[in-house]
């Protein structure tokens, strides 16, 4: 009578046992992830093309100029534009950034991601056009330049080739800077 005790009792164990490891292996799914679709970039594709633009800051003895070129990537969910910062008296050397620009559904919003050649970077957002008007707000902007604190940025469209912007930012000091930037299609 115990050997049969023992018998079923180790039976029982092992069935358990078996039902357990089951029960915690994870299943594998079969079905493929799911793609995000593609943003419809409609409202922003008057920015494709080369730029050419004038940068007035309020701290500065007059302009600088800047070229820029905007293609959508190849998968399709990307504008991105490269902009060469052309020398003036005080900018020693031309660089090159990059803006990486996409609608993020899951939040509602643009999303534009910016670096360049001297580490900068930057991470802005926007709810979209009001009218002829977008406002991009910077999420990660570093405190370089003598900026203390980075104000929103509204991009204006005067027609399909012709884009002006205005934006202001705070020094450590406290003085308010304004920055106008005026671009004109080139091609």
């Amino acid at each position: 009578m115990h050997i049969l005790r023992t018998a079923a009792a180790f039976a029982f164990a092992l069935v358990a046992a078996t039902a357990v490891a089951i029960a915690q292996t994870p299943t594998v799914e079969s079905t493929p992830v799911p793609l995000p679709a593609k943003p419809d970039f409609s409202t922003m594709q008057f920015l494709s093309g080369t730029w050419d633009c004038s940068v007035l800051s309020s701290r500065r003895p007059g302009p600088y100029t800047t070229t820029s070129t905007a293609a959508m990537s190849p998968d399709g969910h990307w504008l991105v534009t490269r902009t060469t910062v052309h020398k003036a008296s005080w900018i020693p050397q031309e660089f090159v950034g990059q803006d990486s620009m996409t609608y993020d559904a899951s939040t509602a919003r643009w999303v534009d991601l910016s670096t360049d050649e001297t580490g900068g970077y930057d991470m802005s957002t926007s709810p979209g056009w009001q009218g002829n008007s977008i406002v991009w707000t910077d999420m990660a902007y570093p405190k370089t330049n003598n900026t203390a604190m980075n104000n929103p940025t509204t991009l204006t469209k005067v027609s399909d080739s012709k884009t002006e912007s205005m934006s202001t930012f705070t020094e450590p000091s406290g003085r308010l800077v304004n920055v106008k930037t005026t671009c004109a299609k080139a091609s």
